[in-house]
């Protein structure tokens, strides 16, 4: 803690003497960091883009980790890659379902409970990522509720010659990764190709990790007007998990330990289909873009617990087809008007195979088709004033069915229909720096498993909660981005949320059962969050920090007063970068992230789990066509846990997941 308030201080005086520096002239980054084809800086909302400068000088060696790095994102791995959650808008352990990660436009949640899987990304294909805090139900409906993550891959550049990236990594716990990168376009065709196969021991025991990745990209424009743009993957990926640990266990076998009981270890292969047609026509000074967005995904993931009886597959189907059309026109010359409209549609289709020794097989078969009209308008004055207004109706159909009579899981269609809004107002005091306020009514549909009590398909006891429905919420926004000074960036939000019937985990009984359920009163999510960059010495130097503060907690019924667990009171992160000569420059960073109650403790009557802190440190060397990195992370080698639970530790039953201690990595990068 002491060196992040070292790092902090640096920092604040950093910025004091640029200050006194006269200001300039900021160069805009433009990326399309919403589906209305918006800049960061023409919208309403907190907006944070890591281009692809950032994702190359940072110490980050996996999409976790580098997401980790920002304001308000408690980004965690619990014991691999495979094991991965990401954390915005204080939802705690439901953030699975309230946060929203795309692929370039494809939709990474799954109908299901399972977090979205990142091993699926491999960071050196990303060129950038563009991150919304807070609501963006309308215009991307569902699992909006948090925020948006939105992450763009690479691609090829029309008329330009071939080029390969070769990689190599190797690492801690026996880490490897190598991969192969072709890039390059002809007149109208751009391509991208990937592939990389990585491996790992991971920090704990029963933890290996082994995947591999194909990716190809193509953007075909055979005139200015039309252009048609095509992706594909597949992941393959073989993986044990060593699953929670007690402190009892802790002390026993240490921190890399495992529980026998919570061994698991599967196989999972994810496929991919993306096909989108565009269309751009221009009249005078109005413009029209039409998409249109199709994509069709494939999971099958087999997992088995060697200690228990059942081995389970899941079989996963989703389409989508998300035709959209944008409107750009100027109104007067004063006033310009951009219009975004589009439908979605979302099938998705799940069968679950439970196999029980000395039973007969059982099927679940679930299904998900959702729908959603939205319509987003956006006025700009004197290109100053902002002014934003939304909204999108939305409705859902669910069906479930079972081979085996004896669990009672019956057949059920369900229809719900709920909608979402939203209006902002923004101010550019100058050209890259505006204050803005945002005012959004949310909603989230409940997701397949969530339909399921007691305490999951496949089990005898299983129903649907029939009572089930979606969350509904209303939040605001506060916000300044200011870049008044060429070297000196800063930022500040502050969000408050209200929810009724927010979907959470419900213990039934003192024997540690789940069940999904609308809580019967309100809950409220406040945070607030604060970052600052300068660059010093003619970009020699550059200092940052950011520092979230942030509550979650029931404000009425049953837990009224008390916490939401699973939900840090501070998330905080500061730096320095250091270039002493071309090509050469080294990172210093720690991370802090604070107390918070374990998953299950909604009656706030267990010990939190403690705060912990981290330093890392890594170095990096461009010289001609090659890059050589080092990374040590976890300097002091601190033991904390990443997530836990703390409601069963009167029975001496709690479970933890432990960190990995001091380990490092390094690479080489050639590029031909």
């Amino acid at each position: 803690m002491r060196i992040f308030v070292m790092l902090m201080i640096g920092v604040i005086f950093g910025a004091n003497l640029v200050k006194g520096q006269e200001g300039g002239e900021l160069e805009p980054i433009v990326v399309e960091a919403s589906r209305s084809n918006d800049t960061a800086g023409q919208m309403n909302k907190d907006v944070t883009v890591i281009t692809a400068a950032d994702i190359a000088a940072s110490p980050a060696q996996s999409l976790p980790q580098l997401l980790s790095q920002e304001a308000g994102i408690d980004a965690r791995t619990n014991s691999s890659i495979k094991d991965t959650q990401i954390n915005m808008g204080q939802f705690g352990e439901s953030s699975t379902a309230n946060v929203l990660i795309l692929v370039d436009g494809r939709r990474l949640n799954t109908a299901d409970l399972a977090a979205p899987d990142l091993s699926l990304i491999d960071l050196n294909s990303v060129d950038h990522i563009e991150i919304i805090q807070g609501a963006g139900s309308v215009l991307y409906g569902d699992n909006a509720d948090g925020g948006v993550i939105n992450i763009v891959t690479k691609k090829g550049i029309a008329n330009t010659k071939p080029s390969v990236l070769l990689t190599s990594e190797v690492g801690s716990y026996k880490g490897t990764k190598e991969g192969m990168y072709l890039t390059g376009g002809l007149p109208k065709l751009s391509y991208q190709f990937d592939y990389a196969h990585q491996q790992s021991n991971n920090y704990r025991t029963n933890n290996l990790y082994w995947a591999n990745d194909y990716g190809a990209r193509l953007d075909y424009n055979p005139t200015d007007v039309f252009g048609i743009d095509f992706s594909q993957g597949y992941h393959l990926d073989r993986y044990r998990l060593p699953g929670a640990i007690s402190t009892d266990q802790i002390n026993t076998a240490g921190f890399r330990g495992v529980h026998s009981g919570s061994i698991s270890y599967g196989t999972t292969s994810d496929s991919h289909f993306d096909l989108t047609p565009h269309l751009r026509v221009e009249q005078g000074q109005s413009r029209m873009d039409w998409s249109l967005f199709t994509s069709f995904r494939k999971t099958d993931n087999n997992v088995v617990y060697p200690n228990f009886p059942e081995a389970l597959n899941y079989e996963r189907e989703s389409y989508e087809f998300q035709p959209k059309l944008i409107w750009s026109m100027p109104l007067t010359d004063r006033l310009d008007n951009k219009l975004t409209g589009g439908y979605d549609y979302i099938y998705y289709k799940e069968n679950r195979r439970i196999n029980v020794t000395g039973s007969p097989q059982d099927i679940v078969d679930a299904r998900e088709a959702s729908q959603g009209v939205y319509l987003l308008d956006e006025l700009t004055m004197d290109r100053k004033w902002l002014l934003n207004a939304g909204v999108r109706g939305a409705w859902a159909a669910y069906n479930f069915h079972q081979t085996q009579p004896q669990s009672q899981l019956a057949k059920l269609l369900r229809s719900d229909t709920t909608e979402g809004y939203e209006a902002g107002l923004g101010y550019k005091y100058n050209r890259y720096s505006k204050i803005f306020v945002n005012y959004s009514h949310t909603y989230r549909l409940p997701n397949l498993d969530e339909f399921f009590q007691y305490p999951y398909p496949g089990y005898n006891g299983s129903a649907i909660n029939t009572a089930l429905t979606f969350q509904k919420g209303n939040q605001y926004q506060l916000g300044i981005r200011d870049n008044t000074f060429k070297d000196v960036h800063l930022g500040f939000i502050a969000t408050e949320a209200q929810y009724k019937n927010e979907i959470y985990d419900d213990l039934i009984d003192s024997s540690a059962v789940f069940a999904n359920a609308n809580y019967n009163a309100r809950t409220r999510h406040y945070s607030e969050a604060g970052d600052i960059a300068v660059d010093l010495f003619a970009k020699r130097v550059s200092p940052y920090a950011n520092v979230t503060f942030q509550q979650a907690s029931f404000i009425s019924g049953l837990y009224s007063g008390h916490q939401i667990p699973d939900v840090p009171d501070h998330l905080a992160h500061a730096g320095v970068i250091y270039r002493p000569l071309p090509g050469l420059s080294t990172r210093m960073q720690t991370t802090f992230v604070g107390k918070r109650f374990g998953i299950g403790d909604d009656q706030n009557i267990y010990a939190k789990l403690k705060r912990y802190e981290t330093v890392d440190w890594n170095i990096k060397y461009d010289y001609k066509n090659m890059e050589f990195w080092f990374a040590l992370n976890n300097i002091f080698n601190r033991q904390y846990f990443v997530y836990g639970t703390s409601y069963a530790a009167a029975s001496n039953d709690e479970a933890y997941y432990p960190a990995p201690g001091r380990n490092v990595a390094a690479g080489l990068k050639i590029r031909f």
